[in-house]
């Protein structure tokens, strides 16, 4: 959501801002009373569940067997490849002209608690289907907890 307001008492303003960059905050210190703003807020969803998908992707890396290749074991490559694989990605034209997939962003601005509660619950079913087929849903689940 974006919304768009007058600024009308600037330390208040500035005082509430938690997550701006400091070149934003700068720009912002710059303002004067009476001037408009332009500011982009989403509702946050929980923390620990993001902090529990992220310990899911680290779990599935230290489970994965040696056969493997290498490009599963970079967190940020598993990520994509599993969003990829639980349906979430746009298509984009490669220069020859094939598609490539390209996987949906997970940030909080992007998905609401529901989306990203079917995500893990996706996510889950992928790397027990595609990569760790020997290691009991329960299990698994019990070592994603320990690993918070």
């Amino acid at each position: 959501m974006i919304f768009k307001a007058q600024i009308t008492n600037i330390e208040f303003f500035a005082s509430g801002l938690q997550s701006c960059s400091d070149n934003d905050f700068k720009k912002l210190l710059k303002m004067k009373e009476g001037d408009y703003i332009e500011v982009e807020t989403w509702k946050e969803r929980n923390i620990n569940f993001h902090k529990k998908y992220f310990a899911l992707m680290n779990c599935t890396i230290n489970h994965l067997p040696e056969s493997f290749d290498v490009e599963f074991k970079s967190l940020d490559n598993l990520r994509k490849y599993v969003t990829i694989c639980t349906g979430r990605f746009d298509l984009l034209p490669s220069l020859k002209g094939q598609p490539i997939p390209v996987a949906h962003s997970i940030s909080f601005k992007n998905m609401d608690e529901a989306e990203f509660s079917d995500l893990y619950s996706d996510s889950l079913n992928v790397i027990l289907k595609h990569f760790l087929k020997d290691i009991s849903k329960e299990d698994f689940e019990n070592d994603i907890l320990n690993f918070l």
